[in-house]
């Protein structure tokens, strides 16, 4: 088993699988769950960055398989879930993670080439995804989380689009517990504030020291006044996926640090 700090063993011979589990918070989440005794998918596109996860889980004791996938594309995705039930009897985790984040005002038009893109992997390919795993999951029964934002209830200039899907997982997630209740899977949603992640710093000319600076800055728009690490949103996430949260579906989780408006500075 991976080396574990946390001193929890939640998920002792349970399959998890993360979309976008090879960055961010994905990778958070597949450190954490194969710490605690899970096997853990990587399910994502970019076979670099998830090999990487994949050997660093392995190094540490932990087991990792990965799975490429195009969320946005509806072949890929059914490949994937192929691959998943060839290899695996039973899924007990999904974790709804994989985003991509564009942005584009509504006044010049600027929104229109990012809605196909944006709407097929971050919201039309997770709800793809788990109806192609679905038959694995009520096997022996599941848990799964869906990663909202609190974009989504705020709303920001330029990012409608993003914002809008992450809105809409909140309702897409209440359905889903309500469909699949009665094969033994709960569904729930995280809604981070701002988290310290590629998608913050990857681009930068620099990376590791936007990446510093993201960690070092102060900020006034939640009480905690700091960006928050991956590994804090995992936790919540592990929790919602574990026993420990056995009377909980249908619900958004905020991991925002106390979060109250729109301000950032």
């Amino acid at each position: 088993m991976q080396t574990n700090p946390w001193g929890t063993i939640r998920f002792t011979d349970k399959v998890a699988l993360i979309t976008g589990g090879a960055s961010g918070i994905g990778r958070a989440t597949a450190n954490r769950l194969a710490a605690e005794g899970a096997h853990v998918i990587i399910a994502d596109n970019n076979a670099e960055m998830a090999r990487t996860t994949v050997a660093k889980i392995e190094e540490t004791g932990g087991k990792a398989t990965y799975i490429e996938v195009d969320l946005a594309d509806d072949e890929s995705v059914t490949a994937a879930a192929q691959t998943v039930a060839e290899k695996f009897s039973a899924l007990h985790v999904l974790v709804n993670n994989a985003a991509i984040l564009r942005s584009g005002k509504i006044e010049d038009g600027a929104w229109i080439p990012n809605w196909e893109p944006e709407t097929a992997i971050g919201l039309r390919g997770w709800v793809l995804i788990t109806q192609h795993l679905l038959p694995l999951m009520k096997k022996e029964g599941a848990a799964i989380v869906n990663l909202s934002s609190e974009g989504g209830f705020l709303g920001r200039p330029g990012q409608w689009i993003y914002d809008a899907i992450k809105a809409g997982l909140v309702s897409l997630t209440k359905t889903m517990a309500q469909e699949f209740v009665e094969y033994g899977i709960r569904v729930n949603a995280i809604a981070p504030g701002w988290i310290v992640t590629e998608m913050h710093f990857g681009k930068a000319t620099d990376p590791d020291a936007q990446k510093k600076a993201l960690e070092e800055l102060t900020i006034s728009s939640c009480i905690m006044k700091r960006l928050a690490k991956p590994e804090e949103v995992a936790a919540a996430i592990a929790f919602l996926l574990s026993d420990d949260a056995s009377y909980i579906t249908g619900q958004t989780l905020h991991v925002d640090g106390g979060r109250w408006g729109m301000s950032v500075g």
